[in-house]
């Protein structure tokens, strides 16, 4: 007969360690608890660790700053590494790392991001008439960006393009968080009379250490402001407009909202952002990004 023996039988079970650690743990979820707190890890996640860095990204003042970073340090997330100088302690990022995982899997985002695309939906199927003062345009600004580059030139660009950028970016994992990594299109080059083939790229927003690979291209983007606007892009397609003009109608909405505005057109790259890239044609909401300038 063989004796047998557990060997975590030593260690608490996890509600055991719960329990006994409550305090100590509600002190540190409690830090990040609050969204300015959650802002100022993310800014250090970034890099930025000074105290005028986390000021000026979180816009809080110096006392209000003080209190925060003073109620991370406490719970052991944050160390202060100098004078002014602030750092994810290595127990603040295997939190957040934990944390982050968890919410990009969990049906709690899904849920989420899918009542976003029905608010959209709703909105853009309101059949309500609007002034241009009164079209719905929001300003955005695009921070500069290290981008990954697709182009293709076909019949069918759009798809061909995403095809070979979603064999690229899929298995890195970038497709998994479309708000750190954003997806963007445009055409390039634009449709030509008498020809049924034209150019399509994406871009997808990556780290500076990404280098290019095959069709793959690394770019710079300067970024901009940009009047934004949302289509459906089936009902796009199937309007009078589209048949007639063979562009969105939405395109030429935003630009007479801009002209009707106190911006002008910029000379930055127009851009298309899909909320959910890939989607069929008959379920792709678009952001379209009008470049602008005051």
């Amino acid at each position: 007969m063989y004796c047998t023996m557990d060997v975590n039988s030593s260690a608490p079970s996890l509600g055991r360690m719960l329990t006994e650690s409550c305090e100590d743990i509600v002190l540190m979820l409690g830090a990040l608890s609050h969204e300015k707190r959650l802002c100022l890890v993310a800014a250090l996640i970034e890099g930025q660790g000074t105290f005028e860095e986390l000021r000026q990204t979180t816009g809080l003042g110096k006392t209000a700053l003080a209190h925060h970073l003073g109620l991370l340090v406490e719970s052991g997330l944050v160390l202060r590494t100098g004078r002014g100088r602030y750092d994810l302690s290595s127990d603040g990022r295997e939190l957040l790392n934990v944390v982050g995982r968890t919410y990009s899997h969990s049906r709690r985002r899904k849920e989420v991001e899918a009542a976003k695309r029905a608010d959209y939906i709703q909105k853009i199927h309101t059949k309500e008439v609007h002034t241009m003062e009164e079209y719905n345009v929001k300003i955005v600004t695009l921070e500069p960006m290290h981008v990954a580059s697709v182009q293709v030139i076909s019949e069918t660009p759009e798809h061909d393009a995403w095809e070979k950028m979603r064999a690229w970016a899929e298995p890195r994992g970038l497709l998994e968080d479309l708000e750190e990594h954003p997806v963007y299109g445009f055409n390039n080059p634009n449709p030509s009379p008498g020809s049924k083939e034209y150019g399509y790229e994406f871009w997808i927003r990556v780290g500076s250490d990404v280098k290019p690979e095959g069709p793959v291209k690394i770019k710079q983007i300067e970024g901009g402001l940009y009047a934004v606007t949302t289509c459906n892009l089936k009902e796009e397609l199937e309007s009078e407009f589209f048949k007639e003009q063979g562009y969105l109608e939405s395109w030429k909405k935003v630009t007479e909202w801009v002209k009707s505005s106190k911006y002008h057109y910029g000379s930055h790259q127009c851009l298309e952002k899909a909320h959910e890239p890939g989607a069929s044609d008959d379920n792709l909401i678009l952001d379209l990004y009008c470049p602008i300038e005051l």
